[in-house]
């Protein structure tokens, strides 16, 4: 596999990119507009800062994953707590799932970011994706 080389401009461009995406994405209402600021994101890089980002967006999402895990070992032992369980135990459980569902959505974000990648981003939203695969014939 050969990987596109990058100018030192070029990678400030890629590292700039990553960091809004991961910004938006840590935003806990990420709505509709996610798409359209990730989207418009990716449009202005070149292939070779593209890939960089995407590759770093999915390699993002598998650090994700590891720390949920993580989270989910830390409650492995909630089963054991009852109703006469300190206080203090119970609290740490809640923020321990508050850490995880933070987690969770981060990776899910980033995903999504990642598969933007994968569509015609420069595709009107009125078109349709067989529409634009016909029009090149």
């Amino acid at each position: 596999m050969t990987r596109l080389k990058q100018s030192p401009c070029s990678k400030d461009r890629a590292v700039s990119a990553l960091r809004q995406i991961k910004a938006f994405a840590r935003q806990p209402e990420v709505g509709c507009g996610y798409s359209t600021v990730v989207g418009e994101v990716l449009t202005n890089l070149g292939p070779a800062e593209r890939a960089a980002v995407v590759r770093e967006l999915f390699a993002s999402a598998v650090r994700q994953r590891s720390k949920a895990g993580t989270l989910l070992e830390l409650l492995r032992e909630l089963d054991q707590l009852g109703p006469a369980t300190d206080i203090g135990e119970l609290e740490e459980a809640a923020m321990i799932f508050d850490d995880l569902a933070e987690q969770a959505h981060l990776g899910s974000q980033l995903l999504r970011a990642f598969t933007f990648n994968r569509r015609d981003l420069r595709r009107r939203p009125d078109e349709s994706p067989v529409a634009v695969a016909g029009a090149g014939r």
